[in-house]
């Protein structure tokens, strides 16, 4: 890590956001910007487009992991969390006063899940194929 120390003002404020908001209580909110300052940071560093194509499959894959749980857990417990803004407090959706919308929410967890474990799919293949043109 060497040269201009400027190109590492991003990557230090995307880590210092997400700490801020591991203090000030947002668990999953700096959870969130953390580990996709690290995955940005991954993508952009590494060496060989093997390697950039490999982290950004692990990361689709992580993040298809955290959705289909999100999924499986509203889907077992029988509510869900709704925010109806970007700033707004979350409301708790149950299956049984309000089956739309918790259907709504439980199958867009379902289905970004879904998306991201077909993106890590292909990048992991697109891996392997660049890794036997080596």
């Amino acid at each position: 890590m060497s040269g201009n120390p400027s190109k590492y003002a991003g990557p230090a404020a995307v880590m210092v956001f997400g700490v801020g908001l591991l203090i000030k209580g947002d668990i999953l909110g700096g959870l969130v910007v953390l580990g996709a300052g690290i995955l940005v940071l991954a993508i952009v560093w590494a060496p060989t487009l093997v390697s950039r194509a490999f982290f950004l499959a692990i990361g689709a894959l992580v993040c298809s992991g955290v959705f289909v749980y999100r999924a499986a857990s509203n889907e077992i417990s029988g509510t869900a969390q709704y925010s109806p803004g970007i700033r707004g407090r979350s409301i708790t959706i149950t299956r049984a006063d309000a089956p739309a919308k918790f259907r709504e929410l439980t199958n867009q967890n379902w289905a970004i899940g879904g998306c991201c474990l077909m993106v890590g799919g292909i990048g992991l293949m697109y891996c392997r194929k660049l890794d036997d043109c080596n």
